[in-house]
Formats: structure tokens, sequence, C-alpha cells
């Protein structure tokens, strides 16, 4: 066995404190994607990202460089493209819940406008759910249920964003996957969602 040389040693310590950048979201066929990038330049890795419809966080606390570590490394080309695999289910919702608790984490870019903070108003059913309105989605089993704002409807699929976690990843759901709020008082549902 050879003796490590003091420069293996030096490029190892560099390497374990490069920046470790995560990123998330959905692809078109509604799957989360997932990936872990370690000692990549910011910017190729965010323009990467944005062109796939994906989001940059930094994993900057040791909660959140410990989901990185469950994550597959993301691969970046040559052409400015890059590779973020599918994820389980399980693993996406542990890190959404970690970023949820550090907002700060969010890489972006800061020319984006901002999601309102208010929806455009309550679907009486789940027929009516439509972009800009509010209803509850659930984020996983450990972390509830959660208000979000509609972003897209196709078909019976819906694209949500979670209204008070503005910087997470949007996120896909069944339009009979989410719940809606209630109406005020003295307002029936419609007779097709009580058939139902």
């Amino acid at each position: 066995m050879t003796k490590p040389t003091p420069k293996s040693n030096a490029a190892a310590e560099k390497a374990e404190k490069a920046q470790t950048l995560i990123v998330l979201g959905y692809d078109d066929q509604h799957k989360p994607r997932g990936a872990r990038f370690q000692g990549a330049e910011t910017k190729i890795v965010t323009a990467a990202a944005k062109a796939m419809g994906l989001n940059v966080y930094e994993a900057a606390s040791e909660d959140l460089a410990d989901l990185a570590r469950k994550l597959p490394v993301g691969r970046l080309y040559s052409n400015g493209k890059g590779f973020v695999p599918n994820v389980r289910e399980s693993l996406y919702s542990q890190c959404i819940a970690a970023l949820a608790v550090e907002p700060q984490a969010a890489i972006g870019n800061h020319d984006e406008p901002h999601l309102p903070i208010a929806a455009a108003g309550l679907p009486k059913t789940w027929d009516d759910i439509g972009p800009g309105q509010l209803v509850i989605a659930q984020e996983s089993l450990e972390n509830g249920w959660w208000e979000a704002i509609v972003l897209n409807r196709q078909g019976d699929m819906l694209s949500l964003r979670f209204r008070d976690y503005p910087k997470l990843p949007k996120f896909v759901r069944h339009r009979a996957a989410v719940a809606l709020i209630s109406t005020p008082l003295g307002e029936l549902p419609s007779p097709s969602v009580a058939a139902k």
C-alpha cells in the first residue's frame, strides 16, 4: 500500500469542502427528479436546472447535506444541459420537508416574478379547480396537509405550489388527491359532489 501524498490529501479536503447543490422538481410525466452536484459552478447548474424546469438549493446545513448524500449524482454536459434522474417520492418529500425550514437555501434568478401571496378564490367542486385557486394538498404522510395554489391544470392533473413556501419546487397531484376548503355557511355543495 502506498503512502498518501500531501497533494491527494489536499484534493480530498477541497472536494469535501466544495459546495453541494441540490436540484429538485417534477418532470413532464409528473415524476419526482432529484440530484446532487458537488463542487459544480452554481451558474451552470442553475442554468441547466432552469432549462429542465427544476429548482436549485444549496445544502448548507448538516441536515440538507445528509439528505444530499442520499440523492444520486447529477451530470452536466459540455453543451450546458444536465441530467437529473428520477428519485423515490419518499426521498423527494424528505428533501422538501427539510427545505421548508431553510428557505434561504433556495438559489435562483432574483429577476423572476414573485408568486401571489393570496389565491384568486376557492373552487366549489373538484371540477371547478383552476389556476390561481387555493386547495389543500398532502405533502406526505409524515408532514401532513398544507394550503397550495393551483398553477396549472392539464386534464385531471394539477400543478401546485405551497402557498406558505413559495421557494419550494412545484409539485403535481391528481384533482381527487386534493381537498377543497369549505365554502361559507349557507352554501351547499353541488349535487354532483354530494352524489360521489
